[in-house]
């Protein structure tokens, strides 16, 4: 169900977006915060005036962690509503179905995801995608680098999830891990829904790896996979993706979660400056911080609006389009790097924007 939010706004001075976040199933512990940071920043910003006397208008529209939905969310937005920019979607495979519906519109979309495929130059929709998270090779070497090429670990396994991002990143991690003559004892793959991850942490178990990659964006499954390595009896230290930095995924993981590493954007826990005055902007809403979709979020609008305010005449989808592949070294997002693109690069962020983060006694904390 597509929603707008706007008042008082005239047509001609209005910039529409579509917000396609995954409010409910699965991904909904990313898409509400993503949602309710793109709208609060909007309004931020039209109640000082917006840009140059333009305002936004955020409509909204829940892809239910669906790839399906994802796709008709982008078919109303654009045919219904005229929207001149889409922010999302909250996964990997609901962006990839969005896309080649934004891409005929010739509609730009900021993508709050790392999923590898969506930005492969081989689509035809890729010079109409932005990507506002850092791509999973990034957040897959730093992981590897920080974690699973330490001295004296020979044998790699990896739980991941049955999805466009969690098979690019489980070959992603199998090429590194070959490159460094670390063997890929166990892949073991389960469906975003799956609940009971025993069978799976077993036979990970039993190939007596010497460190455990989680691939997984989504808190439930990740929690249901260290639970059931404790039940099972898994010693191997395991290490997860960004995704996992998020206060869901440690209350469903209890106790199993204790040690586990995560390679992320930053750490409610343990903030940075300028996640502090993502925090300050989050509390003045009546908000409080929930992981890592209020950095994707309100990446993907800070890019949007810097792209607007560089448009010259006309801000149609092709001009903010152009505009966003002029951004580089731009350091006006509440994340500790700079977000980049340019004609031949649509990634945006680099491996300046990581840290490593540990669970201990139900938080995280910074360790690197």
């Amino acid at each position: 169900m597509c929603a707008a939010v706007a008042s008082g706004v005239q047509a001609e001075e209005t910039i529409k977006v579509g917000g396609i976040f995954s409010v409910t199933g699965p991904a909904a512990p990313f898409g509400v915060p993503e949602r309710d940071i793109v709208q609060i920043l909007a309004d931020n910003l039209n109640s000082e005036g917006g840009i140059d006397s333009k305002k936004f208008e955020i409509i909204m529209c829940d892809d239910q962690t669906n790839p399906t939905e994802a796709a008709r969310c982008a078919t109303r937005l654009i045919r219904q509503d005229g929207v001149q920019a889409i922010v999302g979607s909250t996964t990997g495979t609901g962006t990839l179905a969005l896309m080649p519906v934004a891409a005929k519109a010739e509609v730009p979309v900021l993508a709050p995801v790392g999923t590898i495929s969506v930005t492969d130059k081989s689509h035809d929709f890729w010079p109409w995608v932005f990507r506002v998270a850092p791509t999973d090779r990034v957040i897959l070497s730093g992981i590897m680098e920080r974690g699973v090429f330490a001295p004296g670990h020979k044998r790699f396994a990896i739980m991941y999830q049955e999805d466009a991002y969690g098979e690019a990143g489980m070959e992603y991690a199998s090429e590194l891990s070959q490159e460094h003559d670390i063997e890929v004892v166990a892949a073991v793959g389960a469906p975003l829904s799956a609940i009971d991850l025993t069978a799976a942490a077993t036979k990970i178990r039993n190939a007596e790896p010497d460190v455990v990659l989680l691939q997984t964006s989504a808190p439930a499954l990740g929690a249901a996979f260290v639970r059931a390595a404790k039940q099972v009896g898994l010693e191997a230290p395991i290490i997860g993706s960004g995704s996992l930095n998020q206060q869901p995924f440690i209350d469903a993981a209890g106790d199993a979660g204790e040690g586990v590493q995560v390679v992320s954007m930053g750490n409610w826990n343990d903030p940075s400056e300028r996640q502090k005055e993502l925090g300050e902007v989050l509390a003045a809403a009546g908000k409080e911080p929930k992981g890592y979709g209020e950095l994707l979020g309100s990446t993907g609008f800070m890019a949007l609006a810097e792209a607007v305010r560089r448009v010259e005449g006309d801000v149609t989808g092709a001009a903010i389009r152009d505009a966003l592949e002029t951004i580089c070294d731009f350091e006006g997002t509440y994340l500790d790097g700079k977000l980049c693109y340019s004609k031949e690069q649509h990634e945006g962020i680099a491996e300046d924007s990581l840290i490593t983060v540990e669970i201990r006694n139900g938080e995280f904390i910074t360790v690197e």
